[in-house]
């Protein structure tokens, strides 16, 4: 009886890819393929920085599903793209385990409107997405917002920087000396990332990778 039950209920809400609108998954195969490829390596800030792929109208869908409506696929699928370049930087800069792991926070009034705090529970997946392949790290949730700041995402290059400018504070320090990695799900022109590398730096951390899902044309990216 359950069966039939989800099969006519397919029939009538038919399930499609979030990302290309294919029917058949929430997320379909070649869609999810596209963000477990080897990390990209390029640089921001003069530090280097990972991700799977590159930012563009379907991989969008993914961020948004994943951060406007808690879509779990979309979430694990995110957190299983950032694990994979935290592991390819451990190896690849040769780190020492455990790894902390700090991530650009969200505005207070994002997380009221979504009703959970999105970096937060995509971080917590990270977590075990890493333990699974026996990589140790620590949350260290220390950056927070000290001003007032618009949502960035109608907003040019040169609006970001100066709408982010002095944005973050640091609140408390890392656990140990462990290596530590910044992480954000998407990053498009870098504000967000150079700002919290200033607040980092001023509080005396070192900052050994950056590490997000998707980036904007890595090429742009490059200092």
């Amino acid at each position: 009886m359950f069966k039939s039950l989800v099969t006519l209920k397919d029939l009538i809400y038919p399930l499609f890819c979030i990302s290309c609108n294919t029917p058949g998954k929430s997320i379909c195969l070649p869609c999810t393929k596209r963000w477990l490829n080897q990390p990209i390596k390029s640089k921001i800030a003069e530090i280097d920085l990972y991700f799977t792929t590159d930012y563009n109208i379907e991989n969008s869908q993914i961020i948004l599903a994943a951060k406007e409506i808690g879509n779990k696929s979309a979430i694990n699928l995110l957190a299983c793209s950032i694990a994979t370049s935290i592991n390819f930087a451990i190896t690849d800069l040769k780190l020492n385990q455990p790894i902390n792991l700090i991530t650009i926070p969200s505005r207070p009034s994002a997380i009221r409107k979504r009703g959970r705090d999105h970096i937060s529970e995509l971080l917590a997946q990270v977590i075990k997405e890493l333990s699974q392949i026996n990589v140790q790290a620590y949350y260290q949730p220390i950056l927070f917002i000290q001003k007032k700041i618009k949502d960035q995402s109608n907003l040019n290059s040169e609006a970001r920087r100066k709408n982010i400018e002095s944005a973050y504070r640091v609140n408390g320090s890392v656990i140990s000396q462990s290596p530590t990695i910044l992480v954000d799900d998407l990053i498009t022109t870098g504000s967000s990332i150079q700002e919290a590398l200033r607040a980092l730096r001023d509080a005396k951390i070192t900052i050994d990778a950056v590490i997000t899902a998707c980036a904007v044309g890595r090429n742009s990216l490059i200092r």
